[in-house]
């Protein structure tokens, strides 16, 4: 099994090497993740993050004015990438991610939302909590695709800075932030058994159940916070407390966890979104470790790790 570090014959390991030392020939059950992207302080992120700004932006603007077109050509360049290894790239799970055929559905999902259409899903890394069918994988392949041009540069970067050798190969759907266009482009990249790779750094990945996670700790958030403290979301709640009393199993069986709900729960209290990410959420977003990711890259014991 080869590693980039194995294969390029570099006397070093993860805790080495600024990007994830992905297996080059099968899956690497790691995400890219926006919300890191969206805090991280680098000069890369930062360049990331103003392609997923203008993309986004660029997207809710089409959706709001019911421009297809518009929306059709936007999502036209999100085709499944292979290129950095992560996710369920080469495994059987790769229909789960933003292929051709789950692409109308997805664009379906994304024109339909309310959370869009009333500015409460103003920032993308907020995407897993509102839209059906987006969870971790598809995030991650969405977000690889808007920020291709800067991993390109970014595995230059690396490769000039290891002595790692390159080969000009043509990539496909390369978004442009300026024009908001897909771009073909021939460019100088590491090829393993006659394809292209892209490195990703390795502050910007996250365990597959992450999205999950922060779904039910949003849900349990509005719960506590929100839902238990409005008596017109208490209404028709059925009480087992002791005299009468509503204990949180009763408003969770009265409005389980749905996406749906969030998003009309998000509209309905404006400071919801905002409370759980300033209070709860942004204080538990943190890189992985290099051994969380070895355990990924190295060994088999993915379950182990998340």
């Amino acid at each position: 099994m080869y590693n980039i570090s194995t294969f390029f014959k570099k006397d070093c390991q993860q805790p080495n090497l600024d990007f994830v030392d992905i297996k080059l020939s099968t899956d690497n059950l790691l995400f890219i993740d926006p919300r890191l992207i969206e805090i991280s302080e680098s000069s890369v992120a930062k360049k990331m993050q103003l392609r997923i700004e203008a993309f986004w932006g660029e997207l809710i603007k089409a959706i709001r004015a019911n421009d297809h077109f518009k929306v059709d050509e936007l999502l036209s360049g999100l085709s499944e990438p292979h290129e950095t290894r992560l996710g369920y790239s080469f495994s059987k799970h790769s229909g789960n991610s933003v292929g051709d055929k789950l692409k109308p559905k997805i664009i379906d999902a994304i024109r339909r939302n309310k959370a869009v259409r009333t500015g409460v899903l103003s920032h993308f890394c907020d995407v897993e909590l509102f839209i059906e069918d987006i969870g971790c994988d598809r995030i991650s392949d969405i977000t690889t695709k808007i920020i291709k041009d800067v991993l390109i540069e970014y595995t230059q970067e690396q490769c000039a800075l290891l002595d790692i050798p390159m080969t000009e190969v043509w990539q496909d759907d390369m978004f442009d932030y300026k024009t908001y266009k897909w771009l073909r482009k021939k460019v100088s990249l590491p090829v393993f058994a006659g394809k292209a790779i892209i490195f990703v750094p390795k502050k910007l990945v996250r365990l597959e159940n992450s999205a999950n996670s922060n779904l039910n700790s949003f849900y349990r958030f509005a719960i506590r916070n929100f839902i238990s403290n409005d008596s017109e979301m208490l209404e028709d709640v059925s009480p087992t407390g002791k005299n009468g009393e509503i204990k949180l199993r009763d408003v969770k069986g009265k409005h389980p966890l749905s996406k749906e709900s969030l998003t009309n729960w998000s509209i309905k209290f404006g400071k919801l979104l905002v409370d759980y990410k300033s209070e709860y959420l942004n204080e538990r977003i943190h890189p992985l470790s290099d051994s969380e990711i070895m355990d990924i890259v190295y060994n088999e014991g993915y379950s182990q790790a998340s």
